[in-house]
């Protein structure tokens, strides 16, 4: 077959081949690459990576957790991550024996070790440690520290909005993040049971809180409303009632479940996910069904928002 070409045709075919075959492996190699882990002092591959069975995270659910994502490589918001993951290990009784700037030093060890990943989670967890009567904490807290992949989001989700439920729940401990999400499996999966992407927490009184894992914002009469109490203060909430001050009147306020269905606009917000918008809480349809102007307006200046990530770990 290569007869009747000339040296050069070949030459050419061979290389190729042999950048594709070099491509195919290299994708492999990322693919199955370990991971690296940190545990209780130590950096180790993922399938070394343990703690002990008495610890109160396994035996009660007692410990705190955290996630970041990188952007460029870097952790975003890096600096407000852990000090809500100190400020949850407080709101629950614990005692870390890491100051912040230990902690951001341990994330960016993490990355560098790591480094075969374009973009991470990082999910941080401050356990309870062993007990010695397998339920009161002895203050011996262990830190973990993994990586993992950032989850695609589907793209409809942005361009045509989602549906999400409500469940009558509520946080035990609403400013901390603890790991005790079996509300939150429940409630997923009844979401999931009725074509929603998320359910959002109300309380007896059908006041409107938060989803399992994300926080909820509404345009009411051109204001940009967010439930105040009962919620955990999320760090991309944050950043978009700064981003929403810049085009709307903006109010913490408590959320009755009238006001929710009445509102022109509904998003949801959250690490993964950025500015999800909403059409359709339960049987009822959002504004006109579609993401709204002001939805899409805070979704553009999100997509331009760099502040917060932190490429040095002196970075206050």
């Amino acid at each position: 077959m290569f007869s009747s070409l000339k040296p050069a045709w070949g030459v050419h075919i061979l290389n190729v081949i042999f950048y594709y075959t070099w491509l195919y492996f290299s994708i492999l190699q990322r693919a199955f690459a370990l991971k690296t882990v940190y545990v209780d002092g130590k950096f180790l591959p993922w399938d070394k990576a343990v703690i002990p069975v008495d610890d109160l995270a396994v035996l009660r659910g007692y410990a705190v957790c955290d996630i970041i994502r990188t952007f460029g490589g870097r952790p975003y918001c890096l600096d407000a991550h852990v000090d809500r993951l100190l400020a949850s290990a407080e709101q629950v009784g614990l005692t870390p024996a890491w100051t912040k700037e230990e902690i951001k030093k341990i994330v960016f060890k993490l990355l560098e070790k790591n480094a075969h990943m374009d973009e991470a989670n990082i999910r941080i967890l401050i356990t309870g440690g062993s007990s010695p009567d397998f339920f009161s904490p002895a203050d011996n807290p262990r830190l973990i520290a993994l990586v993992t992949d950032i989850p695609a989001m589907p793209a409809h989700w942005y361009t045509n909005g989602v549906k999400v439920i409500t469940f009558a729940q509520q946080r035990l401990i609403p400013d901390a993040k603890a790991t005790n999400y079996i509300p939150a499996v429940l409630a997923l999966k009844k979401a999931k049971a009725q074509g929603a992407v998320e359910a959002l927490y109300m309380t007896p009184e059908k006041m409107v809180l938060e989803g399992t894992t994300s926080n909820l914002f509404a345009l009411v009469k051109g204001t940009l409303v967010t439930p105040k109490k009962g919620v955990l203060k999320g760090i991309t909430r944050k950043t978009v009632l700064t981003l929403g001050k810049k085009l709307f009147p903006v109010s913490e306020q408590d959320l009755a479940l009238d006001t929710l269905l009445s509102a022109s606009e509904l998003f949801i917000t959250g690490t993964n996910k950025g500015i999800v918008p909403v059409i359709q809480v339960d049987d009822h349809v959002i504004g006109t069904g579609t993401p709204g102007p002001g939805t899409r307006a805070l979704m553009s200046a999100m997509a331009d928002q760099k502040d917060g990530a932190s490429n040095s770990p002196s970075v206050a």
